[in-house]
């Protein structure tokens, strides 16, 4: 028998608070998002909000280069581009996981992101950094990976590179995903190797260089517990108990 559970309503009418969809009945999926809209207007302004490095992603007063001789001895692997380029949507698709399975721990996690990018769009300004890029080797060759890589370097300007945002998601998804508590644990695992990879590209597709790495960690863990205030803040001011 399934518990109905009703909400008070500041005009004293009363609502009812969706279940968890489930996939045999695709209504639950329109019940729950209508309800649940303020989070979809959240989700949709951190994805939005990933470009803003973009802003700062052109030089700005002095640009340093900060690789080091251990770069040199990384290889160009045009190939891991697919790798690094799946970040964004896996990012998004663990978002959408959580909406729906696990609200509390989707905010934590967006929020946590949102101030680790925060803190890096503030850094470059200040302290802006370029990547050297393999352009040689890459016009000369034809294979597919090389191509990708070739547009990834049009789209993307290299002035952005200390703390690597892609990095500092990364951990942050690392972190996070261990408190997923309706994953398994090798699900858990695949996801914590997986975007450790994603932050081993940056390097091998040369959009970074390896000093940005730990950076991004650094900034990355430094993100999750600065982000508690404002998870509290979001859930006290924007959700509410009635939409938690």
């Amino acid at each position: 028998m399934t518990t109905r559970k009703f909400v008070d309503m500041p005009e004293n009418m009363m609502i009812e608070k969706p279940d968890t969809p489930t996939l045999g009945d695709k209504g639950s999926y329109i019940r729950y998002m209508k309800y649940y809209w303020r989070d979809i207007v959240f989700i949709a302004i951190f994805f939005v909000s990933m470009w803003m490095m973009q802003l700062f992603n052109r030089p700005i007063g002095t640009v340093r280069n900060i690789s080091i001789p251990f770069d040199d001895m990384i290889p160009l692997l045009p190939w891991t581009i697919l790798v690094y380029m799946s970040w964004a949507p896996l990012i998004i698709l663990l978002g959408v996981v959580f909406f729906f399975r696990d609200r509390a721990l989707m905010r934590r996690y967006l929020l946590a992101m949102s101030v680790g990018q925060l803190l890096a769009n503030l850094t470059f300004p200040f302290f802006q950094t370029i990547v050297p890029r393999p352009y040689d080797l890459i016009h000369n060759s034809t294979d597919i990976f090389s191509k990708m890589l070739t547009v990834v370097y049009q789209v993307d300007n290299h002035y952005c590179g200390f703390p690597s945002i892609h990095v500092i998601n990364c951990t942050v998804t690392m972190v996070m995903i261990w408190s997923f508590r309706q994953a398994s644990w090798w699900m858990k695992t695949l996801v914590t190797l997986y975007f450790g990879f994603i932050a081993i590209t940056t390097v091998t597709t040369k959009q970074h260089v390896f000093l940005d790495i730990p950076g991004g960690i650094f900034y990355g863990l430094v993100a999750i517990p600065l982000s508690i205030p404002l998870v509290r803040f979001y859930n006290r001011k924007i959700v509410g108990d009635a939409y938690r």
